[in-house]
């Protein structure tokens, strides 16, 4: 039910009529809790032709008992739209015309995003890597040039954030596009810079993102430096967004609601202007409190006031009146949601059986009820749980999951928090090696982990998830999450096995020591290196040994240091020879081979480089040889023998062609490209390679999120 908002669905009318002619944009719906952001988009979509447009929608995650998850669920938001498109593709009773082969539009033109399909998320993935797999012997024995992890799919955050665009441009292209980002205040850093990257993408789309957030909430976070949804509005409707401020519901709108509520209401002008001042016209709190009244008897039937105002205890705020509704449920429901709550303001069936040990019938019965009691909406969505598909819940509203939380006393807390981690470690455990474990699944762990002092779990789930936050390049959440780690094992040292604390620290400071280098902040970089290796020593683990001394050698090469980088990289291939990993001994040949490249030594370059070919032949790694393939390419061009640096490279397309590795395609065309600009004289094969101009621009535009230039 929607009153008073004449002037808001007018407004998104005009801004949905405006999409569909190609003017894409984004709008801001701002206001408190309670005054109907959600709501108002509900209703107001109900009232567009259903074949006019697609709809998704995502909410971000609420607070989990005062620890703010959704900050560290690096792109969650943008993945569950996602989720919600390929629902909408399994819905066997949607129009032909919705129906999107979003799989293959995924592969095609956002490979990045493959781990947000729901469910088979894990399964795509795999499916688009199986041929590289194969090729590869079910091994990576192949460490980029620069020792970082390997990633195909993308190269920067701004390739995954292009990637995106490009999925919902080409969704829109067949279709227009509506997209609701819920309560943004509570979003992680990259989800909103992504909204900031699209709002530049879709000005000439038929895309129309729709976004809510509370102004209280957004300045108060940080620690009340705020949340960064302010400055990206800000920059957003500078640039021809559009905001919205909702406003609280004055007495028109106050007696329109009475009379939806009551078909027969005759007009009380005193009881309105007494309902609008002490709600303040907030609609949460008016429609809440009419229920209150009317349950104790000041309302009758047909809405009429019965008794006097002074006899009414008016409630505060609408969190009071919330707080009121919830006491007044049955004894057994009102302590199912509470059971609920722990889980997050999101909550499932399977676990709920498990914390409330309620006969699986019995509990689907008093979800119904809290259903019909407006405490609850069915998210209409599943998710997988201990090998089963369970349905998802959601609290109506935030402010009913407060309520009921805050009613927990500690030890039911602790307790709830107990077994929700039980729940979510099998769980975590069980996709152990999958492509599975979202940043959504590690940051309730992880709340849940250290709320009942589990604290090398705790730190172990936070490593994890700072490294999928980065596969995305989600400086943010994974900076967010190694901290959690670092801290973790810092202050909760005396209870943490000591060699399970240096390795997850040590991993932990390895991590960040490769984020900084690529950032640019080559001090801390190091830093963060050496540290790394002092844990790794202290275990003896000489694998993480050679991977801390490439990483500082890389880091001192980019400072410049080429004697100091020689000799940490000559350390690690020594010891990398001794225990046979040719992983490790590709990284420290390649960094020998770069200080050379530094001081002008092409010849002395080139020698590693081939022995670096050799070593991934030896081992059937064809993307490492592509890899070294492009760098003899460029040793010999610094050589002045261009023919062979052309044959080398001619080589390396090949692979990564057959690979399908379209970075390695367009880095091979980079370096072509370059080759070019040197020779002064016509390279007999330089047609056969390019063929024209056509293909190097044919690869660009199929290369998701690449910008690779014609030569």
């Amino acid at each position: 039910m929607l009153v008073g908002r004449t002037l808001e669905l007018d407004m998104l009318n005009s801004s949905f009529l405006q999409m569909l002619e190609g003017k894409g944009n984004v709008l801001f719906l701002t206001g408190e809790a309670g005054l109907g952001k959600t709501t108002l988009v509900h209703e107001w979509w109900k009232t567009i032709a259903p074949d006019s447009a697609i709809y998704a929608e995502a909410a971000c995650s609420i607070p989990i008992g005062n620890v703010d998850v959704g900050r560290l669920e690096a792109l969650q938001p943008w993945a569950d739209i996602v989720a919600h498109l390929q629902k909408l593709e399994d819905d066997d009773s949607a129009r032909p015309e919705k129906k999107l082969d979003l799989k293959k539009l995924i592969f095609d033109s956002a490979p990045a995003w493959a781990w947000a399909l729901p469910i088979v998320g894990g399964i795509a993935h795999g499916a688009m890597e199986t041929a590289r797999l194969v090729k590869e012997q079910h091994s990576r024995n192949f460490t980029p040039a620069d020792g970082s992890e390997d990633n195909i799919n993308a190269q920067s955050q701004h390739q995954v954030f292009q990637q995106y665009a490009n999925l919902l441009i080409k969704i829109a292209d067949t279709m227009p596009l509506v997209i609701l980002l819920d309560d943004m205040h509570w979003a992680d850093t990259s989800s909103t810079n992504l909204l900031f990257y699209l709002s530049r993408q879709i000005t000439e789309k038929k895309i129309l993102l729709i976004v809510t957030y509370r102004p209280h909430d957004a300045i108060a976070a940080n620690k009340g430096e705020g949340h960064p949804i302010l400055q990206v509005k800000n920059e957003i409707v500078r640039y021809g967004g559009k905001e919205y401020s909702l406003t609280y519901l004055n007495d028109i709108a106050v007696r329109e609601l009475l009379v939806h509520t009551f078909p027969d209401y005759v007009t009380n002008d005193k009881f309105e202007r007494w309902l609008r001042k002490i709600s303040d016209g907030n609609s949460l709190f008016v429609t809440q409190f009419i229920k209150t009244l009317a349950e104790d008897g000041h309302l009758n039937e047909h809405g009429a006031f019965i008794g006097k105002y002074e006899d009414v205890k008016t409630p505060e705020s609408a969190l009071a009146v919330v707080v009121e509704r919830t006491r007044r449920l049955d004894d057994e429901t009102r302590e199912l949601l509470m059971y609920a709550t722990a889980e997050g303001e999101e909550f499932t069936a399977y676990v709920l059986e498990q914390l409330s040990e309620k006969r699986t019938i019995d509990l689907l019965k008093e979800l119904q009820y809290a259903t019909q009691a407006g405490m609850i909406v069915q998210r209409g969505k599943v998710r997988m749980l201990a090998n089963k598909t369970t349905t998802m819940y959601g609290f109506s509203h935030a402010l009913f999951h407060k309520a009921l939380y805050d009613s927990l006393i500690d030890d039911q807390k602790e307790y709830l928090h107990r077994k929700c981690f039980e729940i979510l470690k099998a769980e975590w455990d069980r996709l152990s090696g999958t492509k599975e474990r979202t940043n959504s699944l590690a940051s309730k762990l992880l709340t849940h982990a250290e709320k009942c002092g589990e604290y090398e779990v705790a730190a172990e789930v936070a490593l994890e998830a700072a490294k999928g936050a980065w596969q995305t390049y989600a400086e943010a959440e994974a900076l967010e999450m190694l901290s959690h780690v670092q801290r973790l094992a810092n202050d909760y040292e005396t209870l943490f096995i000591p060699a399970t604390r240096d390795a997850v620290l040590g991993d932990a400071l390895l991590l960040r020591s490769k984020i900084d280098n690529l950032r640019g902040r080559v001090n801390d970089a190091l830093k963060c290196a050496e540290e790394a290796y002092a844990c790794f020593e202290k275990i003896t683990d000489e694998v993480k040994c050679i991977d801390a001394l490439n990483q500082q050698a890389w880091v001192l090469l980019r400072k410049g240091h080429s004697d100091r980088t020689e000799v940490l990289a000559r350390n690690a291939l020594l010891r990398a020879e001794k225990i046979g990993d040719a992983t490790r001994e590709g990284n420290a040949l390649n960094c020998i081979g770069n200080v050379y490249v530094s001081r002008g030594e092409n010849s002395t370059t080139l020698q590693y480089y081939t022995r670096n070919k050799e070593l991934s032949e030896s081992h059937g790694n064809r993307a490492g040889i592509a890899t070294a393939l492009c760098n003899i390419g460029n040793a010999c061009s610094g050589l002045g023998r261009y023919d062979d640096g052309l044959a080398d490279l001619t080589q390396a397309l090949d692979i990564f062609t057959s690979l399908g590795d379209r970075n390695g395609i367009a880095m091979t065309l980079g370096n072509t490209g370059s080759l070019y600009i040197h020779p002064p004289r016509r390279i007999r094969q330089g047609d056969e390679l390019f063929g024209s101009q056509s293909r190097n621009t044919r690869i660009h535009r199929e290369s998701p999120g690449l910008r690779v230039d014609t030569f």
